[in-house]
């Protein structure tokens, strides 16, 4: 992780969240605005961050989650984050029950458009790192998941992690 992902933001993110409406956008800006370096984040804070609702990585913004994203992995790979399940960020919008679904009946955007616009920003070295993460989840026989993971790998995550931009069909 620490070669594909850079450990240090250059600079603050603008935005840090993805949504201003309710309190829980505010309180992750807050909790991670001074956070400039995912390596030095600890599993236990990441883990119940903001404020022990473990909700950040539903509000950060695209630069934002693609930058601590390698954080939450390596914590989920050690086995330290309970709370906290960043395989649903990188799954949601690629597999088949939400692929192409419209977010708000009456726009256009899909939970598709949503997730393309987190991740086609990640380089190939970090497209490669997530299906490693993402192969590693299956291995871990969790069933609940487990279809999730495979539709969203071959909809889009073998094709990012070969360099190449996929074409997601209904």
């Amino acid at each position: 992780m620490k070669v594909a992902f850079p450990a240090v933001r250059p600079v603050r993110f603008d935005p840090m969240v993805n949504s201003v409406l309710g309190s829980e956008p505010l309180e992750v800006e807050a909790a991670f605005s001074d956070k400039h370096n995912w390596i030095d984040l600890q599993p236990e804070w990441l883990d119940s961050a903001t404020d022990g609702l473990a909700s950040a990585l539903s509000f950060l913004s695209d630069d934002a989650i693609r930058f601590y994203l390698p954080a939450y992995l390596v914590a989920d790979l050690a086995g330290s984050l309970h709370r906290v399940d960043p395989t649903f960020q990188l799954v949601h919008g690629f597999d088949n029950m939400s692929r192409n679904a419209r977010i708000w009946p009456r726009k256009t955007e899909t939970w598709t458009d949503f997730a393309r616009a987190r991740w086609d920003g990640l380089t190939q070295p970090q497209a490669i790192a997530v299906v490693h993460y993402l192969e590693w989840r299956i291995e871990q026989n969790n069933i609940e998941i487990e279809y999730e993971i495979v539709q969203a790998l071959a909809a889009y995550w073998y094709t990012r992690a070969a360099g190449l931009q996929p074409r997601l069909e209904s």
